[in-house]
């Protein structure tokens, strides 16, 4: 059962595919109306580790009857709850490639030529982002790992100033001063990563937003006055472009000038909105992004990627030394000119090669289609906030930005949105996003598939109002 690359290997693995793809074979709808407990029943009931090996045939049989027939469809146009992607099909033929040649993305020895696929990914999106020849990345896992090492390059930039080595020695007395900058509506990642990194979640300091979610730059100036005299120290200062909520993008100019006056590192979570740069229609809303020390892009966002593929990017890549650690059989220094260990520059040791399935995607679809999709579904947001505001019983929340829309029902409780969010998702009807904004209880649509009408919208609102009614 091993795959092996020669002609009788990738016969066999041709006719697996086959009946995996068979496999998933599913009835429409988002998810199915199976309950918890009756779904937690069937997938318990499988033997997952029989004496005897069973025919892969039977195996992917029951997978698709147990499994993907009880999954969430992203491609469903009522799967509007979060940020998960229906997935193209060159990423996804791709995805099997990757997995059958098993490249380990740690040392060049592993991977030649991956590594320099990857290598040129990153130079192509340093460049996109508007960085110079000396912009350079890594993939990751997602973007709560592209911010986590982002925030770490900015903590050892920080120790680095003072003269420590906080990856030898560990965090120095001034650590207890240290503070991260970003707005009331950032990611929760950016908490996550000061825990992670010794200086705690209370170490991160969050701006107030406008009204639209936007950071205020004048509570960022207030702030930042305030924490000085207190004595404290921002080290790194975080713009979203994208909120996951509100979709909205910060003043990321203004946020750099602050950055810089500071001397603080400059962080940009775009995991949502980093495909605007895409679109010459969208990407002026992302004004600002060049000047970033690092950013965050998810390629499993809005580049419509099967999960994992993320980015970190860096305006110098010379600045990945900050994280580097020597070992004995990997990354030695001793390496021939021209090879490249990217586990210098990754939180991950063995790493798969999802660098490929974005290669893939990218030539195959090209700019300007994926700019098109882009702009259609943020016309398609903004074509739903409109829906909403006719309605007499519900209300937005903000104006829709991005690809996401939020909105609330007139005197609704936050029971009761609980109530409509739940009976929707077991009845295998809508997976409807929900949330809280600001302490206001509120739902969410969440725009990821390009195929999505019109005419979906407004069923998708006609019956969320139903069920409020009923």
């Amino acid at each position: 059962m091993v795959v092996t690359i020669d002609d009788h290997g990738l016969k066999t693995l041709a006719s697996a595919a086959s009946l995996a793809i068979e496999s998933l074979a599913r009835p429409g709808g988002p998810r199915s109306d199976l309950t918890p407990r009756a779904l937690h029943d069937l997938v318990w009931s499988m033997e997952i580790c029989p004496e005897n090996g069973r025919d892969l045939a039977t195996v992917l049989r029951e997978l698709g009857e147990t499994v993907w027939s009880h999954s969430v469809v992203p491609s469903d146009p009522a799967t509007v709850a979060h940020l998960h992607p229906p997935t193209l099909l060159p990423a996804v033929v791709t995805e099997l490639a990757i997995a059958a040649s098993n490249q380990s993305m740690d040392s060049w020895d592993q991977s030649p030529a991956a590594t320099e696929v990857e290598l040129h990914l990153m130079a192509w999106l340093a460049e996109l982002v508007g960085f110079s020849r000396r912009g350079s990345g890594v993939m990751t896992s997602g973007g709560t790992t592209s911010n986590l090492l982002g925030l770490t390059l900015a903590r050892s930039w920080a120790a680095q100033k003072i003269g420590v080595d906080v990856l030898k020695s560990g965090l120095p007395p001034e650590a207890g001063r240290w503070r991260i900058l970003c707005s009331d509506q950032a990611h929760f990642s950016v908490q996550r990563a000061a825990a992670q990194l010794g200086l705690g979640r209370d170490a991160v300091i969050a701006v107030a937003s406008e009204p639209s979610g936007v950071m205020s730059i004048l509570a960022l100036d207030e702030t930042l006055e305030r924490i000085a005299i207190e004595g404290l120290t921002p080290i790194a200062l975080v713009g979203t472009a994208g909120a996951t909520d509100l979709g909205v993008i910060d003043p990321l100019t203004e946020i750099s000038e602050r950055a810089t006056r500071w001397d603080a590192w400059f962080h940009v979570d775009a995991a949502v909105a980093g495909a605007f740069l895409l679109s010459d229609q969208l990407r002026p809303r992302l004004a600002g992004v060049e000047l970033a020390d690092s950013v965050t892009i998810d390629f499993h966002k809005l580049w419509w990627q099967p999960f994992n593929a993320s980015a970190l990017v860096l305006r110098d890549e010379e600045r990945f030394d900050l994280l580097r650690v020597r070992s004995q059989y990997l990354d030695r220094g001793d390496e021939l000119e021209g090879m490249t260990n990217l586990v210098g520059r990754s939180l991950d040791t063995s790493r798969r090669f999802d660098a490929a399935k974005v290669v893939a995607t990218l030539a195959t679809i090209g700019r300007a289609t994926l700019a098109s999709m882009l702009e259609y579904l943020v016309e398609l947001n903004e074509f739903a906030g409109t829906k909403i505001e006719e309605h007499p019983s519900l209300e937005l929340v903000a104006a829709p930005a991005s690809v996401t829309c939020v909105f609330t029902v007139a005197g609704a409780s936050d029971e009761q949105l609980r109530d409509v969010q739940q009976r929707l998702l077991s009845r295998g009807e809508m997976v409807l996003g929900r949330t809280t904004i600001k302490g206001r209880a509120a739902l969410k649509f969440t725009f990821m598939n390009p195929l999505a009408t019109h005419e979906d919208v407004e069923k998708l609102v006609t019956t969320i109002a139903d069920e409020i009614t009923a």
